[in-house]
C-alpha cells in the first residue's frame, strides 16, 4: 500500500510517510507525566498528525483523549454563552458522557461563564471519567478574533 501526500489536515494514525521527531517523544512522555504542553509552529508543519498520533499512544495506554478545535464551524461568530456551550459539549460527546446539558447549563446560568466551564471540568469532567485525562485545543489563535474577552478563558 502507498500513502498519499495529504496537502491539509493531518495524517491518518498509521501512515507510513509520518516522520516521527523529538516532538513526539517529548509531547507523550510530558503528557504521561501530567504536564501541561504546548506546541508551537508554523502552519501544515505536522502539528495535527503530532496531535492524532499522540492520542492514539495514550489511548492505548488508558488515558482518555478529547480534541477540541477552536476554529470549527463558524465559531467566530457567536455569542460568548455559545462559545462556552459549543466547547461544553463538545467535551461531553467526546468523553461520552451521560449528562442533560440543557438542564445542567440552565443549573448554573447564575455563574459567569468561565466559572460555568470550570464547574464543568471540576464537577462533571474529573468526577464522571475516571481515567487519566488530556484535553488537546487545536487553532487556540482563532480566539484572536472572538468578539469578546478571552483573558479569563486562559486565566483559570
Amino acid at each position: 500500500m502507498v500513502d498519499q501526500y495529504i496537502f491539509s489536515g493531518s495524517l491518518p494514525e498509521n501512515a507510513s510517510t509520518y516522520v516521527i521527531r523529538e516532538a513526539d517523544a517529548q509531547l507523550y512522555e510530558g503528557l504521561k507525566a501530567g504536564k501541561f504542553c504546548y506546541v508551537l509552529n508554523s502552519r501544515q508543519s505536522g502539528k495535527s498528525s503530532l496531535r492524532v498520533r499522540t492520542m492514539q499512544r495514550l489511548r492505548d495506554d488508558g488515558v482518555q483523549c478529547a480534541a477540541v478545535d477552536l476554529s470549527a464551524g463558524g465559531i467566530q461568530n457567536v455569542p460568548p454563552e455559545q462559545w462556552y456551550a459549543d466547547l461544553i459539549d463538545t467535551l461531553i460527546d467526546s468523553f461520552g458522557l451521560d449528562l442533560d446539558f440543557g438542564d445542567w447549563w440552565e443549573a448554573n446560568q447564575l455563574n459567569s461563564l468561565v466559572t460555568r466551564f470550570c464547574k464543568f471540568l471540576e464537577e462533571v469532567l474529573l468526577v464522571e471519567v475516571q481515567e487519566n485525562i488530556v484535553i488537546f485545543i487545536d487553532e487556540i489563535d482563532s480566539v484572536l478574533s472572538l468578539n469578546f474577552p478571552t483573558d479569563d478563558f486562559f486565566a483559570r
